[in-house]
């Protein structure tokens, strides 16, 4: 029986073919070993990367008003050029023969003294006792905040002291700067040393207020 002869030139071309499959091979081996596939754990799928669980969001503290007695009227308010001619002539305080512009809102309950309530949660900066606004509490805040009662009666906090939001703080008095208004609580809020009128932030969250 005879063999067929390959030509020479068929001969190489098959060479050159087997030489190029197998440096394909070798490249792909090489390949795979550089970036080996991870095996998934046994019993299930590869769940992939961990999932992050999200940060809780931050909740800001809105304020409340100082005051939870239901009896409670609003007597002086903030005084604003832009304001109406009746909430303007309510924002003025008369001592003597002097007259001056309320740079806050004052609360009375008639005759009868109420509980004062801490409008944010915050620490006590100052607790002094003024001949002119009575009893006065400072209370620090976040973001430049302070809340501040002035004509209380009684105080029943100290300096440093932390307080929650609704804590009771004082009772309510009387002061010789707003001696008409007799038994009251004379609220301010001021942003950065400001005083801002107290009824457009009562409602709103401390990271909503700003100094314009």
């Amino acid at each position: 029986m005879k063999l067929k002869r390959i030509s020479k030139e068929k001969a190489q071309r098959i060479l050159f073919i087997a030489v190029l499959v197998l440096v394909f091979g070798v490249f792909f081996i090489s390949l795979s070993l550089l970036n080996p596939r991870e095996t998934p754990p046994p019993g299930g799928e590869d769940p992939g990367p961990p999932i992050e669980e999200p940060e809780d969001p931050i909740v800001y503290e809105k304020i409340i008003a100082p005051y939870i007695a239901k009896n409670v009227e609003t007597i002086r308010r903030f005084w604003a050029l832009d304001k109406e001619t009746e909430i303007q002539e309510m924002s003025f305080i008369v001592q003597g023969s002097s007259y001056y512009t309320s740079t806050g809102i004052s609360y009375s309950a008639g005759d009868e003294g109420f509980e004062v309530i801490a409008s944010l949660s915050g620490t006590v900066k100052t607790v002094s006792d003024s001949s002119v606004f009575g009893k006065v509490v400072v209370i620090e805040h976040d973001n430049g905040l302070e809340t501040e009662y002035r004509s209380l009666g009684e105080v029943s906090v100290e300096i440093g002291d932390e307080v929650a939001q609704g804590d009771v703080i004082g009772i309510s008095g009387e002061n010789e700067n707003d001696a008409s208004a007799g038994n009251h609580l004379h609220f301010r809020i001021l942003v950065n040393g400001k005083p801002k009128d107290p009824e457009l932030l009562i409602g709103k969250a401390i990271n909503e207020i700003n100094e314009n």
